[in-house]
């Protein structure tokens, strides 16, 4: 497959080194991604799908045309893009009374869905080659614990998303595997970490967070690792609020997988920019690589 990126949002909005990790990590191993810079918000799954579900399948419809249009296949760096593009694909692919009624909207614009290009999350791309990561680390992160979240859209709902066990996800505990640390099995690992109420209600939000950041906690756990950048904002910018609120002392540093195998790798650090992360990297990595 070729693909282009699809960077959503947050990423390329607030948080730009974790797309620097992603290209940096595809480029060392070989998996050419290329770029679609055309793109809208994909559209939000917590928030456009239920408020009008016809205007979120016309602009997710109007995401997919632009990548039918250069023949590439669509590599997603957030899990809530990834679901709700697949959500978009499966619906359009499935219904033709709707897909007709979107590709009328579209018709506005000059564009038809066909339904030609698929969507991968970066990590299930990352997955497909984790015998090429395994054999090209430089710096096994060893005796390194770190508590995997995979968060919702990753697995759910899984007749869309459709790659991994949404009660037992084995992928991203296998990632970290692959660069020689050690994942940590916890008991509220499939748990939400409530970012998506933040806005509703963030009394409920931190709560959530606090009750997962306690079961990582409990289980030993030195670091954590996200695949949304969703998650990651929530785990990486909210620690200390929670400190305030609950009297704790939550100081987990919050990585991308991308930046773990960049570094794994042998990529610079300097290179990742993970001096923009709130809570400080160094210390928990100074004595399992060079940084």
């Amino acid at each position: 497959m070729t693909y282009n990126f699809f960077l959503g949002c947050v990423i390329p909005g607030r948080l730009p080194f974790l797309e620097a990790s992603a290209r940096k990590t595809f480029e060392k191993i070989g998996v050419k991604v290329g770029d679609q810079a055309k793109c809208s918000c994909c559209p939000d799954p917590t928030g456009v799908a239920q408020m009008d579900h016809e205007t979120f399948l016309a602009l997710g419809a109007r995401n997919l045309c632009l990548y039918e249009e250069s023949n590439n296949h669509i590599l997603s760096l957030c899990s809530g893009c990834t679901e709700s593009l697949k959500t978009v694909k499966h619906i359009l692919d499935n219904d033709d009374e709707m897909k007709k009624e979107i590709n009328l909207k579209l018709k506005v614009i000059g564009k038809s869905y066909e339904g030609t290009s698929d969507i991968k999350h970066f990590a299930e791309v990352l997955y497909e080659n984790i015998e090429k990561i395994k054999g090209m680390v430089k710096n096994p992160l060893k005796n390194l614990k770190i508590a995997g979240h995979p968060g919702c859209h990753y697995l759910r709902p899984s007749e869309i998303i459709n790659w991994d066990d949404p009660l037992n996800p084995k992928t991203l505990d296998e990632l970290i595997e692959a660069i020689g640390a050690d994942p940590v099995d916890y008991e509220m690992k499939n748990d939400c970490c409530g970012n998506p109420l933040e806005k509703s209600d963030k009394d409920i939000s931190l709560s959530m967070l606090e009750a997962k950041l306690r079961s990582m906690k409990e289980s030993g756990t030195d670091c954590i690792v996200c695949v949304c950048p969703a998650c990651y904002q929530q785990f990486d910018f909210n620690q200390r609020e929670i400190n305030k609120i609950h009297n704790t002392e939550y100081n987990f540093p919050v990585f991308y997988i991308t930046e773990l195998i960049a570094l794994a790798l042998g990529l610079n650090k300097e290179d990742l920019g993970l001096n923009f992360h709130r809570i400080k990297v160094n210390d928990i990595l100074q004595n399992v690589i060079k940084v």
